[in-house]
Formats: structure tokens, C-alpha cells, sequence
């Protein structure tokens, strides 16, 4: 039964009735003039062209561990952009000028604990607040900043400019240098006050970051605002020097803003951690288990400067997770949630901790492990959390990054899936987070139901599968602020824990442990982009059915795929139906799309005779390459077969991967359905 393709359907098409795999005319064309290979996928030099399954078995999305001596490479391959140096014997602060804010506002103090306070009844996203913004009169202004400057010639020739900035009672200080104008050669220091060692950044990876903020989310104040790590304590010195025989007069900064830090994860790094978990007696230590899960190496609580809801300068902290690539790359992408890092400009102030976990059970001393790694990431990727229908669910509250310094060694690169998971109170999820950026805590649970945040506010939870998020019902432990974008781990416990999602929020809390969390779904995020980075050279092709004729569309296009679910009732999305290149490649073909203009439906090839037949057609619009796939003649490891179907009464194909569906189709419905064999040689959708 594996018949070749012939030209024989092409006379029919001629008579007008080839129509194609589509519904009626009502089809979408929306987006007809971008081609498949335009939708939301990395650029081609960042993306390797497909793997052989030749090589399928060194490609998995299994967890690893980084060695030391991968790190090494890692940190050699990419620039060290924040570096921390001694300051030397000298004064510097001999003729600094100080800022001193004083005492934070108490009613400031009272809206940021308002702010972090669960709600009664509503479910809230579990970003937690660290730092509150004070605006600096003094210094808004590149001019008033440089009168401020005390600018000293150094012994090697150089000359710098010093500042210093206080706000009493600050656990720590983050400094908002809002760049006009600095020298690629110039450095940029920061330093508690008093502190012989200095965290030191190049004017060239400053204006680098402030260009990357400009490019994704235009130029404004925000996207110009570079912000320095935190120092701790309540005083913070700036200094920036130039090389000999540059002038003062290149440097045009203005610092609008600091952020008063309140806690943060570095508290530990003093022996000073305190216990941030509101009810830490009922949030596990995973330290207490008798092997710490493997997946907690994979886990970061991370800082971050943004606006509140009040739209108010805030700090915040929350909670991601690093995955594996299928070419096991080490390269350190990042997954967490959409409402905690919203924007490039957000990703760029990221301060990411690590192994940040007690050193023994119990305990608030820090494991001696602990490493922060500085200079913030480039976000990819971005799923809002809200939803606008409960029929384009695409509300997955989804972010990923790439972190801008390359991961610690010791640190696990986490596996996933891409399979959809079954609602069952028998298969216990794992998530590992930072409650306020606490000290590494664990919790036990079951996906109870699934659930939709829509944009007018309201939280659905139904058992429909096709909803973006899955609700999390806990047995031990829960999530609080600041557990934000943490993962839930499939097989958590093991040593190959697999991420299928990532916290928005929910209802539990410390009064009712037992309420439900929600989880944005990752294999929705996977089928809707991540697949452009974690598994590079491939994209979803996504199946619908025509509940009016019993047809089906197809479409590789992301945006096109939810343009059609958002206006087209009579197309019922069936999911993805396989994997396709989206760019030419070796051994490759493209598949080509017409848009057939009496019928409004489709027809795809990989048929150069085909092609050519069809190109002479006049009903026939040409859309142009729709994907790359393998010609049924040119097989290769790993490739599926994609089964061609035309159906008798209206021309319109039918193409499967699934080997039952086509020996069903054959043996139950040949009145209705002609087979034609193996249209081109795809990949599966996992």
C-alpha cells in the first residue's frame, strides 16, 4: 500500500475540485503573505540545521550536569562582563560628595508589606518585592550628576570620578545609571562603602546592554537605565574612570534612582540569612532529604529591578530554572515566569544566585557552595500570563532567557517534556523554589485540574486539556512570593527531573497550604517557541479539523495558528501533527502552499512536477515555501513518514503521521478517502 504520488490528482485540480487540506471560506488568510519560516523563530545564525537521527542518540532533552571543566570552556567562549576587583590601597572616598536620602518613608515600608501580603480569596502571580525605588533630585540630571563628580587624576595617569550614595537602613543599595553618553574604554565600579573590593563593568558592556534595551523595547529613560549590582549595606560608592587624555566632559550619566534593598539573597552570603518563608515549618528544607534531588542544582532565585503594580520602582525576586538543549550545548538557558521578567530591560537587571540552600537540614547557614553570577540576560522568548478567550489559550506565563554569564560549575542543566500531562492525584510533581528568596525549600504534589488566567481577571479552572496552565493541588509543602517561575518537575526526585512548567500563582498559602498553585504549561510553550532554541533546526506543524466539511488545515505558523483560533469557529484545533525544518538544509525539500481562491482553502506540495501544475492553475495563489521536509525517496534515521489522503467527494487532502489513523482510514473509509501514499518523510512532534 505504499504507492507512490502521481500527477493524477493534479487532473482534478484542474476541473476545479483540488481544493486542498483546508476548510471552507472562511479559511485564514490573515497572514498569507508570511511564509511558515517567518513565525517566531531564532534567527538562522542562531539556529543549527536539523540532526540527523543519526545523531539522535547524543540529542536528548535529558538533564546533565556541568563539569568544572565545561564551565571553564563556557566562561572562556563568552565575555566576563562583571568582574570583581580590589580597589587598592587608596582613598578613594578623600573628596567624595555624598547623597544621603535618609530614612525610608514609613509609608513606603508599609505599601511594599501590603504588596507581599497573599490575598484572602483571590489567586495572585508570586513575584515578591525586595527593594523599594527612592528618585534622587540631586543627581536626575546628567548635569547636576557631573557637578556632583569628585574627579581625581589616579597614579597610572587615569583620571575618575567618584560619588556616593546613601539611604539609611538599607540592607542593600542598587545604583540607576541612566547612560547619554561613556566611553566604551571607561570602567565603572560600585563598592560598599568601606569594602577594599569592587564589582567592575566596561563602558562597552554597559552601552552594549543599553543598545540590546533599545532594540527590543525602543528608547526611552527605562530601556537607557543600567543597573549596577547590589552592594551591601547602607551606603554604596561609584566610581568611574577614564584613560588618560579622556575627557570628563565624554561622561553624560544621570542617577534618577536607587533601590533601598530590604532583603535579598546575598543576607546569606553574611551569615545573615533569616528565615523568609512564612511558614517554614510547613515548606520542606530539601537538604533534610536523605539524597538533596538532583534538580536542585538546576535552580536559581534570581534579583531584578521593574515596576510594581502602582508602577512604582521596585526590587524584586523570583525563582527560575536552567534547561537543557537537545545538543546538549551547555549554553545557559533560563526558563521562568513572564510576569516576573516582562521585557529585555527587566532581563538586563538580573542577578541570578546559586545553590543558594541550607548547609545542613534546618539550618540558615548557607551552604559554602553559594555562587551569584552578574550581568543580567537576553530574553528570547515571552508568553503573557492572561489569556484573551478560553479558545487561544496561550497564556503559559512563560519567559526564557539566556543568561549573559555562563552557568557555575556543579550546576544541572534540567531535562523536560514535551508531553501534555494527565490530571491524576497518582503521579507526584516536585517543585523547588525560593519563597522570597529563601534559602532552597521543596514541595510535594498532583496536577488536580487544568486552568486559564483571563484577561479580565478571572481564573478558570476546567478540566479541558487544551487550557494553558495546570493546577497544582499540594500534600507537603506550597508556594509563596518570590517561588515565582520556579519549575515543576516531573520525576523530581531523580536524577533526570524533567521541567513541565513553570509558577504563575495561585491561591495556596500558609493558612491553606492545601489550595491550589497554577503552572504555565511547557509544552505548550515548547510547540510555541522554545522549540527554536532547545531543539534547533525543528518547528510544530499544527493539524485542524473542519467540523463543516470534515477537512483539515495545516499550518506551521504560530501566529497564523492562533489568528485561526481566535476568528475562525469552524476550525478545531487538533494540536501539533509533526516536526518540519523551517529553513533549507541538507537533504532537505521545501513543502510548498497555495491558497485556492474559489474554495478559500489550501493545498500543499513537495512535487517540483506538482508545483509546476499547480503555478498554472488561475485559481491557485502561490503563498509561497510553508516548510522544509525530506522527499519520501531520500529517508533518513529518525524521519516519520507523512501519509497523503484526498478525499473523493471534494479534492481535499488529508496528510497523517499516526499509522493507526492511516490504517483505520484505509480499512474503514476507502468509499470516502483515496490513499496515495507517503507524501514526504517529517519529523515527530517529540
Amino acid at each position: 500500500m505504499n504507492m507512490k504520488l502521481t500527477t493524477t490528482s493534479l487532473i482534478l485540480a484542474s476541473a476545479g475540485i483540488l481544493t486542498a487540506c483546508g476548510g471552507g471560506n472562511s479559511a485564514p488568510t490573515a497572514i498569507k503573505q508570511k511564509s511558515a519560516t517567518e513565525a517566531e523563530t531564532p534567527s538562522t545564525q542562531d539556529r543549527a540545521e536539523p540532526v540527523s537521527t543519526a545523531a539522535d542518540s547524543v540529542h536528548s532533552n535529558d538533564a546533565h550536569v556541568l563539569t568544572a571543566d565545561e564551565a571553564r570552556k563556557s566562561a572562556e567562549a563568552g565575555a566576563v562582563i562583571v568582574k570583581s576587583v580590589p580597589v587598592g590601597s587608596r582613598d578613594i572616598s578623600a573628596q567624595m560628595q555624598t547623597i544621603d536620602l535618609g530614612a525610608m518613608p514609613a509609608d513606603e515600608l508599609a505599601k511594599r508589606e501590603r504588596n507581599n501580603r497573599p490575598s484572602a480569596a483571590t489567586p495572585v502571580a508570586k513575584a515578591y518585592q525586595i527593594g523599594i525605588g527612592r528618585a534622587i533630585a540631586a543627581t536626575s540630571q546628567a548635569k547636576s550628576f557631573q557637578q556632583l563628580l569628585s574627579w581625581s587624576q589616579l597614579p597610572s595617569g587615569n583620571t575618575a570620578g567618584t560619588a556616593r550614595f546613601s539611604s539609611a537602613d538599607a540592607f542593600g543599595i542598587r545604583l540607576g545609571l541612566q547612560i547619554t553618553s561613556l566611553p566604551d574604554n571607561a570602567l565603572v565600579r560600585v563598592l560598599s562603602t568601606g569594602s577594599e573590593t569592587a564589582l567592575e563593568i566596561t563602558g562597552a558592556s554597559v552601552n552594549q546592554a543599553i543598545a540590546s534595551n533599545v532594540a527590543a523595547d525602543g528608547d526611552s529613560s527605562k530601556a537607557r537605565t543600567y543597573w549596577l549590582p547590589m552592594t551591601t549595606g547602607s551606603a554604596t560608592d561609584l566610581e568611574i574612570e577614564l584613560p588618560a587624555g579622556v575627557s570628563a566632559d565624554s561622561v553624560s550619566i544621570a542617577v534618577p534612582s536607587l533601590v533601598h534593598m530590604l532583603e535579598s539573597a546575598p543576607m546569606a552570603e553574611l551569615k545573615a540569612a533569616s528565615v523568609k518563608s512564612d511558614c517554614p515549618s510547613l515548606n520542606p528544607d530539601p537538604v533534610c532529604n536523605a539524597t538533596l534531588p538532583p534538580a536542585a542544582n538546576a535552580v536559581s532565585t534570581y534579583d531584578f529591578i521593574d515596576t510594581n503594580d502602582e508602577g512604582d520602582l521596585a526590587g524584586f525576586v523570583c525563582t527560575g530554572t536552567l534547561l537543557a538543549d537537545k545538543a546538549a550545548s551547555n549554553q545557559p538557558y533560563f526558563l521562568t515566569a513572564n510576569h516576573c521578567i516582562t521585557s529585555q530591560t527587566v532581563a538586563s537587571t538580573m542577578v541570578n544566585y546559586w545553590f543558594y540552600r541550607s548547609s545542613a537540614c534546618g539550618s540558615n547557614t548557607l551552604s559554602p557552595g553559594a555562587v551569584k553570577t552578574l550581568g543580567g540576560a537576553t530574553l528570547l522568548w515571552t508568553r503573557t500570563d492572561t489569556t484573551t478567550n478560553t479558545k487561544n489559550p496561550v497564556g503559559t506565563d512563560t519567559s526564557f532567557l539566556k543568561l549573559n554569564a555562563a552557568a557555575p560549575a556543579g550546576a544541572m542543566f534540567a531535562g523536560w517534556s514535551t508531553d501534555r500531562q494527565a490530571i491524576s492525584n497518582a503521579v507526584a510533581m516536585t517543585a523547588l523554589h525560593h519563597p522570597g528568596g529563601d534559602l532552597l525549600r521543596q514541595s510535594t504534589g498532583t496536577i488536580s485540574n487544568m486552568g486559564v488566567w483571563l484577561s479580565n481577571g478571572s481564573l478558570v479552572s476546567t478540566a479541558d486539556t487544551t487550557q494553558p496552565m495546570y493546577q497544582v493541588s499540594w500534600s507537603l509543602g506550597l508556594t509563596e512570593g518570590g517561588s515565582s517561575g520556579s519549575g515543576l518537575f516531573r520525576n523530581g526526585t531523580s536524577s533526570n527531573p524533567q521541567v513541565v512548567g513553570q509558577l504563575w500563582g495561585g491561591y495556596a498559602k500558609c493558612t491553606a497550604p492545601s489550595l491550589p498553585d497554577y503552572y504555565g504549561r511547557f509544552d505548550l510553550a515548547y510547540q510555541d517557541g522554545l522549540i527554536g532554541w532547545l531543539n534547533p533546526g525543528y518547528k510544530m506543524v499544527f493539524r485542524f479539523y473542519n467540523i463543516n466539511n470534515g477537512s483539515h488545515f495545516f499550518s506551521a505558523n504560530v501566529t497564523e495558528r492562533d489568528t485561526v483560533r481566535n476568528t475562525v469557529p469552524s476550525l478545531v484545533h487538533e494540536g501539533p501533527a509533526f516536526s518540519v525544518a523551517p529553513a533549507a538544509g541538507s537533504g532537505l525539500s521545501p513543502v510548498h502552499r497555495f491558497l485556492n481562491r474559489s474554495t478559500g482553502v489550501h493545498f500543499y506540495t513537495i512535487n517540483e512536477a506538482e508545483l509546476a501544475a499547480v503555478m498554472n492553475l488561475p485559481t491557485f495563489n502561490y503563498e509561497g515555501i510553508a516548510w522544509y521536509a525530506r522527499k519520501a525517496s531520500s529517508p533518513a534515521a529518525g524521519t516519520i513518514e507523512v501519509y497523503r489522503f484526498s478525499r473523493l467527494a471534494t479534492g481535499t487532502h488529508l496528510y497523517t503521521t499516526n499509522v493507526a489513523e492511516r490504517d483505520n482510514i484505509i480499512a474503514n473509509l476507502a468509499g470516502s478517502y483515496n490513499y496515495e501514499g507517503v507524501a514526504y518523510r517529517a519529523w515527530p512532534v517529540n
